[in-house]
């Protein structure tokens, strides 16, 4: 008889510094599936949850869909979407728990919601104690996010966490695949044991890069222990999600083994030793953009667009996208052949209106908050407008863990001048793939300036065009500067390399 699993999906990196809440509307952009739309909504976008109904249709599973969310990272999500996703999910549960071989869930791990900090967390107790009011033992697994905010309730309430394993994460489908093959021994033998370890370290996003310490170091260590000691299933290594004030907030570290448990901690007890003694790149510094650009000046014109990273305004992590602490004052300087992407739905209205060829006089940027700028007057003409939809060049993109293959922007507008070619979207994307600037007639490979809101997501599409990058400071709320954010629930945390 062919296995029958439960299947559901729950995605979203809660900023909690943000003013803004995430509520329905936010997630009924990205899609919300329900039922059989769940499967025949992600078979072949390239997401963490085609990956796993993918494997799954190798092996004749038959899935009972209930329901999956996601949204952009944003500001703490309202209770009525957990509210929402509840009722979908655990009517479900109901109706199939006495009939199915286990519960398979597509997660963040780093979810708030107004009234529940540890989202993930409560979802995997209230499962496990509607299994075990019934008397029903049967294994429920998750593949997350390497951002998770990993809580005792994820490990202590689930039968196996499985996360990615790079950042940025070109293994998100990747990893729900491998998370589905445990996820089947499981169905046949689920005799295992979850054993987590936090840390007191809050590491921002621009240290957690998987190809610089200490990520890849601490992920080399718990690869080896995983190769030497065949009772493991697997060794996952949480960067962690700075931005979310919650007591879980954080650096941690999680086994699933058949083994002995006392070998199990000892493991992790190792990788903390491992964490701590490569924490030198954990907290990273950035240039002001006169330093950078004065660094640029002194240097022979490199072949190749010097990028100017601007982690303080990094969508991916949350932020609205409108930043203007670099642009500002780069075409302050006069400058030219700059690149940039604004996140500015009403700018885009304007430029619509005006149509294609239109000479405009605008202010873009800057009209999320009081946290990233001010308005940029801008005198330009209007070159290209659009849908905003585009298809992932690289079709493992980080952005594909997020939203798949297939991107909406919502309505788009290229306005160019003397100084810059800049897109401007109705919804903030991450920059995660070139397609995102090509799609809308931009080559930033032939630009002298590209601006990058981004941390790290944003390496495996654009490094590889750069003559140069630098990390520039500026106005944000994905400042790589923790200690200037009002944090009020951690306890005993480190957050600066001090």
């Amino acid at each position: 008889m062919n296995k029958r699993v439960l299947f559901a999906g729950l995605f979203h990196e809660t900023h909690t510094f943000l003013h803004q809440k995430t509520g329905m509307e936010q997630f009924h952009e990205a899609g919300i599936k329900i039922g059989q739309d769940v499967i025949s909504g992600n078979l072949g976008n390239g997401s963490p949850a085609d990956g796993f109904l993918s494997y799954a249709a190798t092996q004749n599973w038959d899935i009972i869909p209930t329901i999956q969310m996601a949204a952009s990272p944003s500001g703490a999500v309202t209770n009525e979407v957990l509210e929402f996703f509840n009722q979908h999910f655990f009517e479900g549960l109901e109706r199939e728990c006495q009939n199915i071989d286990g519960i398979f869930l597509v997660l963040h791990g780093a979810m708030v919601c107004e009234s529940v900090d540890d989202v993930e967390g409560t979802i995997f107790r209230e499962i496990n104690r509607r299994l075990g009011a019934k008397g029903i033992s049967i294994p429920v697994a998750a593949v997350i996010d390497l951002h998770a905010n990993v809580s005792r309730d994820m490990t202590d309430f689930s039968t196996c966490i499985y996360s990615y394993r790079k950042n940025p994460h070109s293994d998100a489908r990747d990893a729900a695949v491998q998370a589905a093959r445990l996820f089947d021994g499981l169905m046949q033998n689920g005799d295992v044991t979850q054993h987590h370890l936090p840390t007191s370290y809050v590491i921002p996003p621009t240290g957690l890069g998987t190809s610089a310490d200490p990520m890849q170091s601490v992920l080399a260590q718990a690869r080896a222990i995983e190769q030497g000691d065949p009772d493991i299933l697997c060794i996952n290594v949480m960067g962690g999600y700075a931005y979310a004030d919650i007591a879980d907030c954080g650096f941690s570290m999680n086994i699933c083994t058949r083994g002995d448990a006392d070998v199990a901690r000892g493991y992790l007890d190792e990788l903390l030793l491992v964490l701590e003694n490569n924490l030198s790149g954990a907290y990273p510094s950035e240039a002001t953009l006169d330093a950078v650009l004065l660094q640029v000046d002194q240097k022979s014109r490199p072949l190749g667009p010097v990028l100017l990273i601007e982690p303080a305004d990094n969508i991916g992590g949350g932020t609205p996208g409108d930043g203007t602490g670099i642009l500002a004052p780069l075409l302050a300087t006069g400058r030219k052949n700059i690149v940039a992407v604004i996140n500015d739905p009403e700018a885009v209205a304007i430029c619509h209106a005006a149509g294609l060829g239109a000479n405009i006089d605008l202010k873009i940027g800057a009209k999320t908050d009081k946290f990233h700028g001010e308005p940029v007057r801008i005198l330009a003409s209007v070159k290209n407008i659009s849908d905003g939809k585009f298809e992932l060049e690289n079709k493992q993109s980080h952005l594909a863990s997020m939203m798949g293959i297939y991107i909406n922007m919502g309505p788009c507008a290229v306005i160019e001048n003397q100084h810059a070619l800049i897109l401007l979207t109705s919804r903030k994307i991450a920059p995660m793939d070139l397609g995102q600037l090509h799609s809308q007639g931009i080559r930033p490979e032939d630009a002298d300036f590209v601006i990058v809101k981004a941390a790290v997501s944003h390496k495996d599409a654009y490094d590889p065009i750069a003559g140069a990058s630098y990390y520039v400071d500026s106005t944000g709320l994905c400042t790589s500067n923790l200690t200037t954010l009002p944090y009020k629930k951690l306890r005993g945390k480190q957050i600066s390399a001090q």
